[in-house]
């Protein structure tokens, strides 16, 4: 994968609910060189999201359609959805200069990292299981055994942190931020 010089490509990482999104969304606001990458999800859309500015939400055929054409970068199946990141994006945004984050599960990071070995891995990891499960429960998007669920698979899924190249505790936000910040503006600075 052949990038613009002084680009980088992040992958983000963390069990559900540890505030990944979140985070990226407001470090995408704060910092104009890094772009978010839209995944493609078949997945249903919730209220709170837009169709192709959180997801492009799509059929499971179309996205199927979609891998037979090799036109992602990586794709998983996260709870019985499909998720993918498309290589034209990608490609697209770092060719231009730009940093390009990807949310992206614990496979999907150990992929990207075998392809891509030059893109910075950032696991997001809450303080304690306690309260991962407060705050699956506080979003109220799931009933109480797809909370269990989650919180089961994260228990699994943070094995994998040691495996990214940063590691940040979402115990308090604006402090996860500014620790996510100074990383991108750290290997940014590196690139000049």
């Amino acid at each position: 994968m052949n990038i613009h010089k002084s680009s980088n490509l992040y992958v983000i990482s963390a069990p559900s609910g540890a505030g990944k999104t979140s985070l990226v969304r407001e470090l995408c606001k704060r910092v104009a060189f890094i772009r978010p990458s839209i995944s493609y999800t078949t997945r249903k859309i919730r209220k709170s999201e837009i169709d192709g500015k959180d997801y492009f939400f799509t059929s499971r055929k179309h996205f199927e359609s979609m891998i037979s054409e090799d036109k992602f970068i990586e794709y998983q199946s996260v709870y019985g959805n499909l998720y993918g990141s498309t290589k034209e994006y990608v490609l697209n945004q770092l060719d231009e200069g730009h940093d390009v984050i990807l949310e992206i599960d614990y496979k999907g990071m150990m992929k990207i990292k075998s392809i891509y070995p030059e893109a910075i891995t950032i696991y997001i990891v809450p303080p304690c299981i306690d309260s991962l499960r407060e705050r699956l429960i506080s979003r109220a998007q799931d009933d109480y055994e797809t909370v269990e669920n989650r919180i089961s698979s994260a228990r699994f899924e943070l094995c994998y942190a040691k495996f990214s190249d940063y590691v940040i505790i979402n115990g308090n936000f604006r402090s996860a931020l500014v620790d996510l910040a100074e990383i991108v503006l750290v290997n940014k600075l590196s690139k000049l």
